[in-house]
């Protein structure tokens, strides 16, 4: 195993998922790392397709803004015309919310695009690494923040 701070803290965000699940079931770790996948597709699919109406359910109002002014923005072709793949996706930061601030988790995303014409074993050459914020809302996940990972690959 490769000693880094990311393991870090996925060890240490792994021991207090262990000790929240008891309390309260939506702190499961499969539950939260598949919801994490299925709405980093849906992200994607929506802003490839121009049409942001799916996410509306999925995602912070904030965080709303943030895609549909990234959508709109002519510079980012991060989105666009490519085949994603996720390589890791890893959680690395729990936080059971207090008074002022609600439940919380942060996902780091590793993988990378994949050309449409190359072939499925081929790795593409755009990775990407990003980190992914979600708070609670009732018995959801909600997607708030994308923010691009400043570790190396």
């Amino acid at each position: 195993m490769k000693f880094s701070l990311e393991s870090i803290k996925i060890s240490i965000a792994g021991a207090k998922l262990s000790h929240l699940v008891q309390k309260d079931k939506i702190w499961d770790h499969g539950s939260m790392t598949e919801q994490a996948r299925i709405i980093f597709y849906l992200v994607h699919k929506s802003k490839s397709n121009a049409n942001m109406d799916s996410l509306k359910k999925c995602v912070t109002d904030s965080c709303f803004v943030q895609l549909e002014n990234e959508m709109y923005n002519d510079d980012n072709t991060f989105w666009k015309n490519e085949n994603p793949v996720i390589r890791e996706l890893a959680i690395i930061e729990v936080s059971s919310g207090k008074t002022n601030r609600p439940d919380m988790f942060t996902a780091i995303i590793r993988g990378y695009w994949r050309k449409g014409d190359e072939a499925p074993g081929n790795i593409g050459t755009a990775k990407f690494c990003m980190h992914w914020s979600f708070v609670r809302q009732g018995e959801w996940w909600l997607l708030n923040s994308i923010k691009p990972s400043t570790s190396i690959f």
